[in-house]
């Protein structure tokens, strides 16, 4: 987590968010509320919609202001406005479009992923290898110093899987034409990337299912999805991924139709441990055997 002074935009945004909702059920308006702090309205404004950074003693001032007794959400709010780590990805910012770094940020903070890739190995499990592959294909990547700045982007973001403490929890779907080399792909390359899935479905944090090639149609065909489910009190979101980043929807309508679809794909796809079959019959080449 960044520290108050270079907190990602889009944690910002959600702590305004968050805050606007407290003083909303409060019963406040913004000019009683901006004199708990002896603020202005218009600088209250900004806080609640991102523009405006804000300390942890402010926070807690206008927690208290608002009424707000539940010490678990005070606690976890807290702790990502104190936090005073210095987010690793700001030394990549020439290279990282600004939706990008947001997924970054938001991903650090989640308790849990869902997601969906139709066709391709997700993001948080691909080898430095694959992600080579894939980030070079891309026009945004025009040099290999580019290439190899988001390559190291992306094994960065991994540590979340891996942490000693407090891993997120993945699930994840993986189409199994996924599994197959691409036209031109060094088959040591593919067969090096199916060994890492099979290494981190060994975590009891990460999920992965496999839907096989005979599956029926189902809804998760129609785009790409990750469902994210932070700490308490902050809502769960659903982003769509694009070429440069991603678009999130906050709304609860919004991600409850998200985790439908995506729990339909879920229960659609083959179980872990035939999963796990699946995989390694294309890391030995036999996939048809």
């Amino acid at each position: 987590m960044a520290t108050a002074q270079t907190a990602p935009p889009i944690l910002r945004r959600r702590l305004g968010g968050l805050l606007r909702q407290y003083r909303t059920a409060a019963g406040l308006t913004l000019v009683p509320a901006a004199k708990l702090l002896n603020w202005e309205n218009t600088r209250l404004s900004r806080v609640e919609t991102g523009q405006y950074q804000i300390k942890p003693d402010e926070v807690s001032t206008l927690l208290k202001g608002f009424g707000v007794t539940d010490t678990e959400a005070i606690a976890e709010v807290t702790r990502v406005i104190s936090s005073g780590q210095r987010a690793w990805w700001a030394a990549y910012a020439d290279v990282l479009p600004q939706t990008y770094a947001d997924i970054i940020a938001l991903e650090a903070e989640a308790v849990l992923l869902r997601a969906y890739f139709p066709q391709l190995i997700p993001a948080l499990l691909q080898t430095p290898a694959y992600a080579h592959a894939l980030i070079s294909s891309s026009p945004r990547a025009a040099t290999q110093k580019t290439a190899t700045a988001l390559v190291q982007v992306r094994q960065g973001c991994k540590e979340i899987l891996t942490r000693p403490t407090g891993p997120t929890e993945l699930r994840t779907v993986i189409d199994e034409s996924a599994l197959y080399p691409r036209t031109g792909s060094a088959s040591d390359l593919m067969r090096d990337q199916l060994l890492s899935l099979l290494d981190m479905s060994e975590r009891p944090n990460i999920a992965i299912r496999i839907m096989p090639l005979d599956a029926p149609l189902h809804s998760g065909l129609t785009s790409n999805m990750t469902v994210m489910d932070f700490r308490h009190p902050w809502p769960s979101l659903a982003m769509v991924d694009h070429t440069r980043g991603g678009v999130f929807l906050e709304g609860a309508k919004d991600v409850d139709a998200f985790t439908e679809v995506f729990d339909a794909v879920y229960e659609a796809a083959l179980p872990i441990d035939e999963s796990r079959d699946v995989i390694k019959k294309y890391a030995k080449g036999t996939p048809h055997a």
